[in-house]
């Protein structure tokens, strides 16, 4: 390690942090961003403001959703759901035989489990007291 420093770099070094992933590009154990399919689904209102949505990407055989919301004005209304089954149902036409998430949210996580995806994983005491909980579900 003779001539070797470590560096850290907070914020982030946007030229050092492509480095690094076109490093993991080339030996295979990343993706290119380019290689990624991102999704977004939005909910509007008839002005055309954002009211809620589903961002999230598919890489291989698998589909991620990144971030989920709906503004409070129009939560309890099933938005939630049908967003969770858009973006499942755009996996499936992409051929994801898998389609996963996180939350810290017990109501979200509630809410996941009963449309059908099942806890994973699980990191305990993440904020305070509160869990971060890993979320799947098939859709083969």
């Amino acid at each position: 390690m003779s001539g070797l420093t470590f560096h850290l770099h907070t914020p982030t070094d946007p030229d050092k942090a492509r480095a690094l992933h076109d490093g993991l590009v080339q030996t295979g154990e990343t993706l290119r961003t380019s290689d990624l399919e991102t999704f977004l689904l939005t909910l509007e209102d008839e002005a055309g403001a954002l009211c809620g949505g589903c961002k999230g990407d598919i890489a291989f055989r698998s589909a991620h959703i990144a971030e989920l919301w709906v503004d409070e004005t129009y939560q309890g209304q099933g938005l939630g759901r049908q967003l969770l089954h858009r973006a499942e149902t755009h996996a499936l036409a992409r051929n994801c035989i898998r389609i996963h998430l996180e939350t810290r949210s017990e109501v979200a996580r509630a809410l996941y489990q009963k449309v059908g995806y099942r806890v994973f994983g699980q990191l305990s005491d993440y904020k305070g007291s509160q869990a971060f909980y890993y979320l799947e579900k098939r859709l083969d």
